[in-house]
């Protein structure tokens, strides 16, 4: 078979049976080069974060540690406002109106920056209402929190996938994400203290910001960004959902670890946060590939239901054997990889990761439901499961933590993920629910 001019060099290297398929298609082709470097980001920011801040939490001690991560915990319960929930629906608009770009992206950089603005406002004063405006953690709040507006930044990232052009960003922001983390080693070999990691990880997120800005230079849109109110309040009205969402989202992905500090104490909190980078490094294999198929997905979805629920049905079947891989890998090294890079201070991690590392299933299939959601416009019901997820999470920790520790934490990590993303489908949306698990849906499925 002779490849198409058209074809990427990279559909050479593959197979000739999903060569033979693969060619010709443009459009995937398009998705799956972006997909590529998309995970190469991915796959970078988990090594180097995974080797990095293994490093500094063995420098720091489960003790230190635990407070940083609680700061950082902290700050994180306000991400959830910043990005306005507007991700998927920019990169959807992005992909049919093309022409009105400039317009998106400009009212969508505004709002983010307001956003970020008021919530960095507002988690410091929080805090002090909180824990007191005495003392360093006020200060370290203040810090940390500035990454809030710079967050905003991440509006030109979206222009990139939109356009399939992933790779810009992506170079830009790893040798920023290089930068920061070569100032880390050298923190640790100068044996600072946890304070100039604060500052590290403020400065982090300008240097990304500056980083993108450099790439969009080199890739613009046709037009200077004009914000608009009529598209302001379009985006808003229909991102709201997402906003509850997203905010629910990270309430039961943080909030075991403010009860953690909270019920027990920083050391215990120091522990539990050491897995969690290596059970959520998973994540980034669905989270990757659901974002560099969503406009390949929204033009499946202009072909027709039928078209639309097969492919979502084979991204599913995928989401459950990557997952599951995962699983049956991590267990397996867990036992090798804690005392490896982490040190013996953090041997009680083990367990707790072989644990909770399960909850990569329903995250994956919670990602992947996001496609569904969004083409069929049901953002409604993705902030019913998010919302039921943060409850879900806030029960089981507050009644497992106090009896089983930091195994109950892990437990009531799993039963929040099961329920939010997929149990809660049975009586919200059958066809969903059967769709998440492999199976075509029964024509009485709603």
């Amino acid at each position: 078979m002779t490849n198409l001019p058209s074809d990427p060099v990279w559909l050479r290297l593959i197979p000739f049976s999903i060569r033979k398929k693969l060619a010709g298609r443009a459009n995937l082709h398009a998705a799956i080069h972006n997909s590529g470097w998309i995970f190469f980001d991915k796959i970078l920011r988990a090594l180097l974060g995974l080797l990095v801040g293994a490093w500094v939490a063995r420098y720091l001690g489960p003790g230190q540690f635990g407070e940083l991560t609680y700061y950082i915990a902290f700050i994180a319960l306000f991400q959830g406002v910043t990005n306005l929930g507007l991700d998927g629906i920019a990169v959807r608009e992005l992909s049919h109106h093309h022409l009105c770009a400039h317009v998106i992206l400009g009212t969508i950089y505004r709002l983010r920056i307001f956003a970020g603005i008021g919530c960095w406002l507002l988690a410091v004063l929080s805090y002090g209402l909180i824990e007191g405006a005495s003392g360093s953690g006020i200060y370290i709040i203040g810090l940390v929190g500035a990454t809030l507006v710079f967050q905003a930044s991440d509006t030109v990232d979206l222009w990139f996938q939109g356009q399939s052009q992933s790779k810009r960003t992506v170079v830009a922001k790893a040798i920023a994400y290089l930068l920061v983390n070569g100032i880390k080693v050298m923190l640790i070999l100068m044996q600072a203290p946890m304070m100039a990691f604060v500052v590290v990880i403020a400065a982090e997120s300008l240097l990304n910001a500056l980083a993108i800005f450099i790439a969009y230079k080199s890739f613009p849109s046709s037009d200077s960004w004009a914000p608009s109110k009529e598209v302001a309040k379009k985006l808003l009205q229909e991102s709201w959902p997402y906003i509850l969402s997203t905010l629910s989202i990270i309430i039961y992905m943080r909030i075991d670890q403010i009860m953690i500090r909270n019920m027990l104490d920083e050391r215990s909190l120091g522990i539990f946060s050491a897995m969690l980078p290596i059970a959520s490094a998973w994540n980034m294999i669905p989270g990757t590939i659901v974002i560099s198929i969503s406009p390949y997905m929204a033009k499946k979805y202009l072909e027709g239901r039928a078209a639309f629920n097969n492919a979502l049905l084979y991204m599913f079947r995928a989401l459950w054997v990557i997952s599951l891989f995962a699983i049956l890998f991590t267990t397996l090294i867990s036992s090798f990889l804690i005392p490896a890079i982490f040190g013996v201070q953090y041997f009680d991690s083990i367990h707790i990761l072989n644990i909770y590392v399960w909850t990569c299933l329903p995250i994956a299939l919670g990602v992947g439901q996001g496609i569904w959601m969004l083409n069929e416009r049901k953002s409604k019901l993705s902030m019913i499961q998010t919302v039921s997820g943060a409850i879900a999470s806030v029960l089981t920790n507050w009644a497992l933590i106090p009896s089983f520790g930091l195994v109950g934490a892990a437990y009531a990590a799993i039963l929040s993920q099961v329920i939010s993303t997929t149990l809660i489908n049975l009586l919200i949306s059958r066809k969903l629910f059967f769709l998440q698990i492999g199976i075509k849906p029964p024509e009485w499925a709603t």
